[in-house]
C-alpha cells in the first residue's frame, strides 16, 4: 500500500534552479565575507580545527567549500520513533509530518473557555488529548509549565509530554544542563542510552539569535545531541524589517546562512550528525510588532526555503496550522488551511506550530482538533489519482447510459465509503436539521467533541518504577538559568 508520507511535496515549487543556486551562492558569500558571531567555546574550536577564520568571534568566516563538504556529511532520512521503539517519522524527501507547538505561555480553559496562565498540568492534558488524535504524528509542549521552579520550565515540560504520550516528542532546552537531563529522562523510558540512541523517541529544537549569532546555549546543547545520535533542528526566527532585511529575498538568504553555520559547526562536530534545516521566517508586523504566524509571507518563505533544503537534499522544518487570530474564528481557518496546504505541497518533512493561536501565544483543545481535521482535509486532496476498470467503471457507466444516474448501482455501494472524504466536525446538515440539532457554529462542535475525546482518552502511562526514576532526575535537575 501506497505510504501518504511519501506522496507528498513535488508539487509547489516557487524558486526556479537559476534562483536556487543564486540563493546558495548570496547565502556562502554571507558566511565567508560577512560573518557570523560564535559565542560557544566549543563551536569556536571546532571552527578553528575545520579551517574556518575565528580570530573575531564577531565576524568568524566559514569558507563556502566547507559549507558543501558538511551539506554531504550531513544525515540523510533520520528515523524517529516512539517511545516503544517502534518507527513513526522518517524525515526523507517529500515526507510530511504534523504536530504541535511548544511554549504557549496563555492557554484556553476547555470547559470555562477562558483564557488563563498555563501551568504544567496544562501540558500534561494538552498531551493526553493530542496523543488521540489521528493526523497528530508528534506533539511539542504546546504550553509553558509556569508554575515549575525558576529555569525548570522545559524539563517539567518534557517530563509531562513523556508521561501522558506514547509518540515522538520535540522538545526545547534553555542549556546544555536541561538538554542532559531530558536525555537521561528519555533513557529510563526506553530501557538506556544505547536504546536511546538506536531508535530515538526524541528531536530538540534550538536555533541562532537572528541575526548571525550563534548563541552557547543555542549551540551547545545541539553539540550534546550529536553525541548521543539524537536528531535536532536548528533553524532560525528572524522577522523582515527587524531581525531580517525587509525583502523577501534578504530574509530568505539570511535564514539559510543562519541554519547552514550551525550545519558546519555540527557535522565538524561529528559528520553524520542528525541536523535538520528550516527556518521560521516572517515579517514583524509594523503597526503591532509580532512576529506574524498568518502572514503570506510566511507561506512564500515556507515554500522558498522547501526549495532549498530539497537542493540540500536536508530534511525541513516549518510553520503551518497557525494563526495571528485570538479565537477560533474565520480569520483562523483561513490561515490554518493555507498553510497546512502550502507546507504539505512544498514536501516539508516537519510541519509545527498545528493549533497555535495568537500569533503562538495561546493553545486550545478546539484548536489542535480543527488543525486536525484540516490536515485530514489536506491528506486526502494530495493523494495520487490511479486509473483503471475500478476507478473507472466503463462497463457500469455504459449500463447506466446517458441521463441516468448511479445512485443504485452495486459500484457506487462498494465505492463511495472508501473514496469519499468525510469530515467529522465540519457541518453538512441542510438548514432544517442543522436548526433542530441546535444551529451549532464549528467552534461549538469542536468543544463538545473535545471534551467528549478528552473524558474518553486514557494517559500512556509508563510503568510506575520508571515514574518514580524520571520524577527522581527531575527533582535533581540544575537549571541554566534561574
Amino acid at each position: 500500500m501506497l505510504n501518504f508520507n511519501e506522496l507528498v511535496g513535488k508539487r509547489n515549487r516557487i524558486l526556479s534552479k537559476k534562483q536556487v543556486e543564486q540563493v546558495n551562492d548570496y547565502a556562502l558569500r554571507l558566511l565567508e565575507e560577512v560573518g557570523s558571531t560564535v559565542q560557544s567555546e566549543e563551536a569556536l574550536e571546532i571552527l578553528n580545527k575545520a579551517g574556518c577564520d575565528v580570530s573575531d568571534p564577531n565576524r568568524v568566516k566559514i569558507p563556502r567549500k566547507l559549507v558543501m563538504e558538511s551539506i554531504e556529511s550531513s544525515a540523510r532520512n533520520i528515523e524517529v520513533y516512539n517511545r516503544d521503539g517502534e518507527l513513526m517519522m522518517v524525515f526523507k524527501e517529500f515526507a510530511s509530518y504534523y504536530g504541535t507547538g511548544s511554549d504557549c505561555p496563555t492557554t484556553i480553559d476547555l470547559y470555562s473557555g477562558e483564557r488563563k496562565t498555563c501551568k504544567k498540568s496544562d501540558v500534561e492534558k494538552l498531551t493526553q488529548f493530542c496523543d488521540t488524535l489521528p493526523n497528530i504524528d508528534f506533539v511539542m509542549s504546546f504550553g509553558i509549565a509556569n508554575d515549575a521552579p525558576a529555569g525548570g520550565n522545559f524539563v517539567h515540560q518534557y517530563e509531562a509530554m513523556l508521561l501522558n504520550t506514547i509518540k515522538p516528542i520535540i522538545v526545547t532546552a534553555h542549556g546544555k544542563n536541561d538538554m542532559q537531563t531530558i536525555i537521561d529522562m528519555a533513557a529510563t523510558a526506553v530501557d538506556g542510552i544505547d536504546n536511546l540512541k538506536k531508535k530515538p523517541p526524541l528531536v530538540l529544537y534550538t536555533e541562532p539569535l537572528s541575526p548571525m549569532v550563534h548563541t552557547e546555549m543555542g549551540v551547545d546543547k545541539a553539540l550534546l545531541c550529536c553525541e548521543y545520535d539524537i536528531p535536532f533542528i536548528y533553524i532560525a526566527s528572524p522577522m523582515m524589517g527587524a531581525t531580517a532585511p525587509a525583502t523577501i529575498e534578504g530574509i530568505l538568504v539570511q535564514t539559510v546562512a543562519e541554519s547552514l553555520a550551525g550545519l558546519v559547526i555540527f557535522q565538524n562536530k561529528k559528520p553524520g550528525s542528525k541536523f535538520i534545516f528550516g527556518g521560521d521566517a516572517t515579517i514583524m508586523d509594523m503597526q503591532t510588532s509580532i512576529f506574524s504566524y498568518g502572514s503570506p509571507e510566511l507561506n512564500i518563505l515556507n515554500a522558498a526555503l522547501a526549495d532549498m533544503a530539497h537542493f540540500y537534499k536536508l530534511p525541513f522544518f516549518c510553520i503551518a496550522g497557525a494563526t495571528d487570530s485570538k479565537v477560533l474564528d474565520a480569520q483562523a481557518g483561513l490561515e490554518y488551511g493555507i498553510s497546512i496546504y502550502n507546507s504539505t505541497l512544498n514536501g516539508a518533512n516537519i510541519i509545527h506550530d498545528c493549533g497555535y493561536l495568537e500569533y503562538g501565544s495561546t493553545s486550545s483543545f478546539e484548536s489542535i482538533l480543527f488543525a486536525d481535521e484540516i490536515i485530514s482535509m489536506v491528506k486526502y486532496m494530495v493523494k495520487p489519482l490511479s486509473f483503471n476498470d475500478e476507478t473507472v467503471p466503463f462497463d457500469v457507466m455504459n449500463k447506466v447510459g446517458p441521463g441516468n444516474n448511479f445512485l443504485s448501482e452495486e459500484h457506487t455501494f462498494k465505492n463511495f465509503k472508501k473514496t469519499f472524504w468525510f469530515p467529522r466536525y465540519l457541518d453538512r446538515k441542510v438548514y432544517d436539521a442543522w436548526q433542530k440539532d441546535g444551529s451549532k457554529n464549528l467552534h461549538a462542535i469542536l468543544n463538545e467533541k473535545a471534551k467528549q475525546i478528552f473524558e474518553n482518552s486514557k494517559p500512556n502511562k509508563l510503568p510506575d518504577e520508571k515514574v518514580k526514576k524520571i520524577k527522581d532526575i527531575v527533582s535533581r535537575h540544575i537549571p541554566d538559568i534561574k
